[in-house]
């Protein structure tokens, strides 16, 4: 499953490499594109539960994202 959802602006380096080490930490972590303005997470459909949506609203409140990427693979995952 991939999500794609934009980056904080005014994104440092810095900052950009430690958002990419918590996305990375996520409990069903596949892979991450960077696109320059947006990043396309790719979410393992095998582990995809509760607890790893939880994990990415609580990063995507703490960097201050669009949480509304979010919400269609609540629904998908509150489904199985």
């Amino acid at each position: 499953m991939k999500i794609l959802f934009s980056k904080p602006q005014q994104l440092s380096e810095g900052k950009n490499v430690e958002l990419v080490a918590q996305l990375s930490g996520v409990l069903s972590y596949k892979n991450l594109d960077d696109m320059h303005t947006h990043f396309l997470l790719e979410l393992d459909n095998e582990t995809v539960e509760f607890d790893s949506i939880k994990q990415l609203f609580s990063l995507f409140e703490q960097w201050n994202i669009d949480q509304s990427p979010l919400e269609s693979l609540l629904q998908m995952v509150n489904m199985k």
